[in-house]
């Protein structure tokens, strides 16, 4: 069943669901619960080329008509919402008000990275992204913070922000879980493409310990740094 012109109404949003369940692979469930405890709907265990391929779909036709029905009892129902805010083909500017609207309803690290990925700023948008994230940032939910995070990490790990980035990692002062796992994932994408402002950071950073040394094993265990690179992080690690 294609999605792209469908008229949405409550019988279509029905068989949208219908169509979910359909798709849905126990296996995949059961894996997935395991990994995203913190979801408070129900995971189908729909595979993540099929939420994005449905997704595609509706964002190329009546994209308002769903996000106006889009619910949040499934998993999945919110992962498309999502998916379809971060492709319609419309400036990041007129995205916003849609943005503002999904962030606060996301609560597990799957939803909020997967959609992170998935808001590509156009050429030009970066400094419209980078505000967006510092409204994030300063906001008290955890996922509001760690999505501001991603996004960076995301799209904005360039020459341009990689200094300023730093300093907002630096600033963010929360006990969340996954805040801080965030901000140690985005150390290690910026040390992969800024080694030398990486180790710079590394060895000044107002970071506390448990933070600085998860970011230090995260680069660790990256594939993409060399051996001698983890040794000479390693000497950083805290105690």
């Amino acid at each position: 069943m294609s999605f792209t012109d469908t008229v949405w109404s409550n019988a279509a949003y029905a068989a949208f669901l219908q169509t979910l369940k359909q798709l849905a692979d126990s296996k995949y469930k059961a894996f997935h619960e395991r990994l995203c405890k913190t979801s408070g709907a129900e995971i189908l265990g729909v595979r993540s080329p099929e939420t994005k391929r449905i997704a595609k779909e509706i964002a190329k036709g009546d994209a308002a008509g769903f996000l106006a029905l889009a619910g949040d009892t499934y998993y999945e129902e919110l992962l498309i919402k999502g998916f379809v805010i971060a492709f319609l083909k419309v400036s990041l500017n007129d995205k916003r008000p849609l943005i503002d609207g999904f962030i606060p309803q996301i609560d597990n690290w799957a939803v909020c990275d997967s959609f992170c990925a998935a808001l590509k700023p156009k050429r030009g948008e970066e400094e419209t992204l980078y505000r967006l994230c510092l409204d994030y940032l300063a906001k008290p939910g955890e996922y509001e913070r760690r999505a501001a995070i991603v996004l960076l990490m995301d799209h904005l790990v360039t020459d341009e922000y990689t200094d300023r980035i730093f300093t907002l990692l630096a600033g963010v002062q929360c006990d969340c879980y996954y805040v801080h796992m965030a901000v140690a994932w985005c150390v290690q994408v910026c040390f992969v493409k800024n080694k030398e402002k990486t180790l710079d950071f590394l060895r000044t950073d107002a970071l506390d310990v448990q933070t600085h040394n998860k970011a230090i094993q995260k680069i660790t265990e990256s594939n993409r740094v060399t051996q001698e690179e983890k040794a000479l992080v390693c000497t950083l690690k805290r105690v």
